[in-house]
């Protein structure tokens, strides 16, 4: 599988010649790389004449590109995919394949089947650095060796774009071998995505409240909970939140679980007024898919209406993230859901890109603590510093600040003496099914 120079006359794969697939082979115009529709027929065509022979799909993604784009300039941003292009071209050509440009940013290779990949480092990454005089590139990339062709080419880049995006910041390496546990994962997540009309109109997805308490005074009081999602899958068993949720967000699917959790804690509230004869707010996640839906605001309204509760009833959980993406369109929604009577949190702060700044100029009523932020905090280190500094803002603000994830008493009385309004975890309660949190209710009344 050999590959002449890149050309816009000719491509030839060693054997064979394709002129018969394409006679005027099509190329990319900023690059010079052959197409991607080009490229997948070259490489179904080597498949159908080599059938013994194993091949590697490699995917080459530059990571945050549009950095580059924003901080230099298009021009220069181009001439980094030109120098990729030429990376990219010269090692599949010195390891029997071909090479394209996918789309924007990222690059594919198919290969003769190798047993190391190291020198892909050397070969793609190390000579980038030095074509662009600097070391800091934030190449990633994907590999699915196939030795037996047991799946389409298609499904083989599919898979080895899987393991590129597996790599996150703190991967030892820059490139990543799709194998049998990414696999694996990834036929749950079908079978997952496959079962989820079913999980809707079976029920199977629960509600669960963990109790958040007000600290202020000697004691501490029940003044609302957190909505908490569960899945009792008929076949899986009870599916962890945080696998699920990004499967939802991922494919589509999280305004429907969000709109569905919306409903059931609404009528949750409903039964607890009617059976004790009042009930607390709770706190509802609200995803950034959620905030740029046109509607989102006229479905509240009519979701307060129909279950004859009032606003102040459902806090909603903007998480701290949704903040950074286009701000002018979320502060526009925020403000008005305020108008209206919803209390609005963000939720996660100190996990993203917090700053000072997002709190003076962001539309808020709380302020919500990351658990990563609480687990660290101890007497006299920066972390209670910090947190010092957070809660003097915040009531300057006129914030209320809720802390979560506290598990001990230690937490609890730095939290509470630092000044901290409210607090939730397992110190207090477990998340609690309905049943138990109107028992909880009934005994705090």
């Amino acid at each position: 599988m050999n590959v002449s120079p890149r050309s816009s006359d000719s491509v030839s794969l060693g054997l064979n010649t394709y002129h018969d697939i394409i006679k005027a082979p099509a190329v990319d115009p900023l690059t010079g790389l052959c197409s991607k529709e080009q490229f997948f027929l070259l490489a179904k065509d080597f498949d159908r004449k080599h059938p013994l022979e194993g091949v590697d799909a490699i995917v080459l993604n530059y990571n945050k590109f549009h950095l580059i784009n924003e901080l230099y300039g298009r021009k220069f941003g181009d001439k980094v995919l030109c120098a990729i292009a030429d990376c990219v071209s010269e090692t599949a050509k010195e390891h029997g394949g071909i090479a394209c440009r996918y789309d924007a940013d990222k690059f594919y290779m198919y290969i003769k089947h190798q047993k190391s990949y190291e020198f892909l480092i050397h070969q793609v990454s190390d000579k980038l650095a030095h074509m662009m005089k600097t070391p800091d590139i934030r190449v990633r990339i994907g590999i699915y060796p196939d030795l037996f062709k047991d799946a389409t080419i298609e499904q083989r880049f599919d898979r080895a774009m899987q393991a590129c995006n597996s790599i996150t910041k703190g991967h030892a390496t820059c490139y990543e071998i799709y194998d049998s546990k990414m696999h694996e994962k990834e036929m749950f997540e079908a079978r997952l995505l496959d079962s989820i009309g079913s999980a809707f109109a079976e029920n199977q997805f629960s509600l669960a409240f963990q109790p958040k308490y007000n600290v202020h005074g000697n004691l501490p009081k029940l003044t609302s909970a957190e909505v908490l999602i569960r899945w009792k899958h008929p076949e899986f068993g009870l599916v962890k939140p945080d696998f699920f949720i990004p499967l939802f967000e991922e494919n589509g699917l999280i305004r429907q679980l969000d709109r569905y959790v919306w409903r059931k804690a609404a009528a949750q509230i409903r039964r607890w007024k009617d059976e004790l004869g009042y009930s607390i707010p709770v706190s509802v996640n609200v995803s950034r898919v959620d905030i740029f839906d046109p509607d989102i605001i006229d479905y509240l309204k009519q979701l307060i209406k129909d279950y004859d509760i009032e606003t102040g009833d459902l806090h909603l959980e903007i998480t701290e993230t949704a903040y950074t993406d286009n701000v002018e369109q979320i502060v526009s929604v925020v403000k008005e859901l305020q108008r209206e009577g919803f209390m609005v949190e963000m939720d996660d702060f100190g996990k993203g890109y917090s700053s000072i700044n997002m709190l003076t100029n962001l539309p808020l009523d709380a302020l919500k603590l990351d658990i990563g932020f609480i687990k660290d905090i101890t007497e006299n280190n920066k972390g209670k510093n910090l947190l010092g500094c957070i809660l003097e803002i915040a009531k300057l603000l006129n914030l209320t600040v809720i802390a979560e994830g506290v598990e001990n008493s230690k937490q609890y009385f730095l939290l509470k003496n630092a000044g901290c309004d409210e607090i939730q975890g397992f110190y207090f309660s477990k998340p609690l099914a309905s049943t138990e949190f109107r028992n909880l209710l009934a005994s705090e009344a």
